[in-house]
């Protein structure tokens, strides 16, 4: 009962705002002595993580091994023959292309051939020119459809034209590629 009454005359002499700040004092100093020390191990733990880092990146890293240019280059001629389409499967790719228009919602009217021999490279560049017209989304979704289902099939040139900015249909000139392997059709 002593220590409350002394307790209560040390709050009327020093008023309430000493003791408001005597209390966030004491706040401040519990909080501090708790934050401190997580802040140590933090630190601790960074610098652990630090140390790691620098080793790792010191660390010699470890190369694939190196080809010569010549053996990178066949290996990447085997691959590219390896996509290619047997040069009799050109009417069945433009079948193809055809039947990606329809899914797509588009109608192709006409397109130009043309048949180029690589002979350095031992392949066929079929190319087949487009004019098409339609929604941007469409047309968007005919080509991918067509590079999906065609894998020899390259897009080479694509051009957009639209009649003005608010036209619901734009007209479209895309050339594609067809990659065949050279052999008598």
């Amino acid at each position: 009962m002593r220590t409350r009454l002394q307790a209560e005359l040390l709050v009327r002499r020093a008023g309430w705002p000493a003791l408001l700040g005597a209390v966030l004092a004491c706040a401040g100093l519990a909080a501090h002595l708790w934050w401190l020390p997580a802040q140590e191990q933090r630190v601790k733990r960074l610098e652990t993580e630090y140390r790691r880092v620098i080793t790792q990146v010191a660390a010699p890293q470890v190369q694939a091994p190196v080809r010569d240019a010549s053996t990178l280059q066949a290996e990447r001629y085997a691959a590219f023959n390896a996509t290619l389409a047997p040069h009799a499967k050109a009417p069945e790719l433009i079948k193809t292309v055809f039947a990606q228009a329809q899914k797509a919602g588009l109608s192709l009217a006409q397109a130009e051939y043309r048949l180029a021999e690589n002979k350095q490279g031992g392949y066929l560049a079929y190319q087949m020119t487009l004019p098409v017209k339609g929604p941007y989304l469409k047309l968007r979704e005919f080509i991918e459809g067509v590079l999906v289902e065609v894998p020899t099939a390259a897009l080479e040139e694509v051009s957009f034209k639209r009649d003005g900015i608010g036209a619901a249909s734009a007209e479209a000139r895309l050339r594609l590629v067809f990659y065949l392997k050279d052999g008598a059709p």
